[in-house]
Parts: structure tokens; C-alpha cells; sequence
């Protein structure tokens, strides 16, 4: 790996520190290199503080001129609540930008770039472009596809069912931990008002010395949640709550709860509502990041669409057994049961006493054959 690889992969090792907390503004890494020495590094803490460009330029100070900047997003050259990267990068005089991947936002796309190229600053754009994109995949696919990035989890026995033995959690506290954190990068959580009603979960973030308030959306088809479940009383303090009601929905009809709004859908005639709806629905609230905590019908809806990037199961080493516990995924979805994924696909992470397989599908429809 020659030393601009190695700079840019610094870039996106800043980029982590801002993960989960930029959106709608995308998570970017920026350092400044002098001399192959890097004199300035800095990332975009969220919307409203400075962007990672100028937080770099500003710790390096005076070597930033004539020095190159690595970052992992083409910079900004519009006025938001912050003033463009551009100017930062052409008042501290830097030599020369290297920048991962284009800004997918229309409204700066290619246009970064091609400020500092007039102003005569060179400028090398792509440059490790699937990195660039893996430092906030989420932000990309919003912007690609006009939809959330959609991260689906569940955890199963290793014959493939999701209630333990004798009831409580089925995989052990690291295993849960890491849902915690998946929630923290994510702008909401969804599930089924059927998840709702057996764990009757509280949908929050809580981790040690990180506080996050997500949206958590509950999709209830059937009119089963009454307003009395434990999720509602967290409202809003950790978060506001969408309720998505078909047309025979209990709406109006539950206790008022402030932080909790409901909305209709239109239902399938077979059952359950229309994904793209719901997923248009959550883009239009911004929602870069979604987590889905699904089994059943829901997950195998998501799966045989096309519409998850990354799927994440946590195996418990436990065998449930019977004809009565749920599996799963309850529709099939390829011949053979292999999930039409590649062999190969995926990676394995031990999260003792249980293993977590995370495999990136980047919306492959899994349909039956």
C-alpha cells in the first residue's frame, strides 16, 4: 500500500469518530499531510459543526499551505448552517486535494471539485471510491436510491428459531450490546406491533456515556398496539415514535402520548403494507439509516424485495426444536434455502457465547425461484 492509500485510510479512521451522529449531513474524515507527515485530522461531529475539512485545516494552522488534504467525501461549496469547505480550503492555501468519492447530493455534486480546480487547486477525485462510500454507505444509498439504507437484524437458535427456551433473551449481553450499538448508527428502528406485543421491547439506545434519541417505528397492520406498551412511555424523552396504521387502524382510538405521531398506509390485498411505501414514507423524514428488528413475514418481506443492504444474525448456541417456535424467515426465498448469496458472502465476528454473521447485500432481491 503505497502512502496516499495509507493517508486516505487515515481520513476514514477520523471519519468513524462522527458515525451515527451527522445525519442528514453525511459522517466525513479529513486529514492534512505535510512533508508526508500528517500535521492536521479532524471529523464532522453533526449538523451545525464545523465539517471535518475545516476542522482539519484549523489544527494544522499555518503547514496547511501548500499542503494536500485527504478527505473521504468530495468538499462542500454550498451555504448551509455552516459556509462552504471551498472557501476553508482555499483561505488556509492548501496545495493540493485528494478526495474519495463524489458528493452524491445533487446540490453539490461534482460542483466542490470543480470550484477548487478554477480557483487552480488540483484536485484528485475518485480516489479509493469504495472506501469513500463505506465511511457512510447510508448517506450514499439515500441519495442513489431515494430510499433508507436498511440494515436488518435478527437472532436465532442454531436450528434457525427466535424464542429461547422458557422465554427471555436468546443470545447473551455482548450480543445484545452490539444491537446498541447498530441502533446508534441508525436514525430509526423499525419492527412489527408482533414484536411489540411478545417482547414488548423499549426501542432505545443505551450505551455507557452515549445518549442518542432515535425515531422508533412501529408497523402495526392489525391494530394490535393499544398505547399502554412500554415503548410509549419512553416517548419523547429517547425519541419520537411513528405508528403506521392500515386503514382499519386503532388511530385516535389509543391513549395521546406527546413524541408519538400516527399515520395510515394502504394495506396489500394479501396482507402487510406496501415497503416502498413505508420506505418513502421514512425518507421523507430524513432518515438515512434504518435498523430493522424482524423476523417472520416482515424480514422475509424485506429480504425477497430487494430492499436490505446489510443483514445481521446473531446465533445463539442453542437448539430450540418443536413445530410451534417460529422460524426466522417464514417465506422462502430461493431454491435450496441458500438465500441466493454467493458462497462466501459474509463475515463471521464471535460476540462469546454467540456468533454474529454480517453479510452486505446491497439491496439483491432474494426471491423465490
Amino acid at each position: 500500500m503505497g502512502p496516499e492509500a495509507r493517508f486516505m485510510e487515515e481520513a476514514a479512521r477520523e471519519a468513524a469518530g462522527g458515525r451515527g451522529l451527522t445525519h442528514p449531513n453525511p459522517a466525513v474524515g479529513a486529514v492534512v499531510v505535510r512533508e508526508g507527515i500528517v500535521v492536521g485530522r479532524g471529523f464532522h461531529r453533526g449538523p451545525g459543526t464545523p465539517h471535518a475539512e475545516v476542522v482539519a485545516l484549523r489544527e494544522a494552522g499555518e503547514r496547511a499551505r501548500g499542503a494536500d488534504l485527504y478527505v473521504t467525501l468530495e468538499p462542500c461549496n454550498t451555504y448551509g448552517r455552516t459556509p462552504p469547505c471551498t472557501e476553508a480550503i482555499l483561505s488556509a492555501g492548501v496545495g493540493r486535494v485528494v478526495a474519495a468519492v463524489a458528493d452524491p447530493n445533487p446540490r453539490v455534486s461534482g460542483g466542490g471539485a470543480a470550484d477548487l480546480r478554477r480557483a487552480g487547486i488540483p484536485v484528485v477525485l475518485p480516489f479509493m471510491e469504495d472506501l469513500g462510500r463505506a465511511v457512510d454507505p447510508a448517506y450514499h444509498v439515500f441519495y442513489a436510491k431515494g430510499r433508507p439504507y436498511v440494515h436488518l437484524k435478527f437472532a436465532v437458535s442454531l436450528d434457525g428459531h427466535v424464542t429461547a427456551p422458557g422465554g427471555g433473551y436468546l443470545t447473551g449481553p455482548l450480543a445484545r450490546a452490539r444491537v446498541h450499538e447498530d441502533r446508534y448508527e441508525s436514525d430509526a428502528v423499525l419492527v412489527s406491533s408482533g414484536t411489540v406485543a411478545v417482547d414488548d421491547p423499549l426501542l432505545t439506545v443505551r450505551l455507557e456515556g452515549r445518549k442518542k434519541r432515535i425515531l422508533r417505528v412501529l408497523l402495526d397492520t392489525a391494530g394490535r398496539l393499544t398505547g399502554r406498551e412500554r415503548v410509549f412511555a419512553t416517548a419523547p424523552g429517547d425519541g419520537p415514535i411513528l405508528v403506521v396504521v392500515g386503514p382499519g387502524g386503532r388511530e385516535g382510538q389509543v391513549p395521546g402520548h406527546e413524541g408519538v405521531e400516527w399515520t395510515r398506509l394502504a394495506l396489500r390485498p394479501e396482507g402487510g403494507f406496501e415497503l416502498a411505501s413505508v420506505l418513502g414514507l421514512l425518507a421523507q423524514r430524513q432518515v438515512m439509516a434504518l435498523y430493522v428488528e424482524a423476523v417472520g413475514r416482515l424480514a422475509g418481506s424485506f429480504l425477497r424485495e430487494g430492499w436490505v443492504d446489510r443483514v445481521s444474525v446473531h446465533v445463539a448456541p442453542v437448539i430450540v426444536g418443536g413445530q410451534t417456535s417460529p422460524l426466522a424467515v417464514a417465506e422462502p426465498l430461493t431454491a435450496g434455502g441458500a438465500g441466493g448469496l454467493p458462497p462466501g458472502r459474509g463475515r463471521w465476528e464471535l460476540a462469546a457465547p454467540d456468533a454474529i454473521w454480517t453479510a452486505d447485500l446491497e439491496g439483491k432481491c432474494l426471491r423465490a425461484s
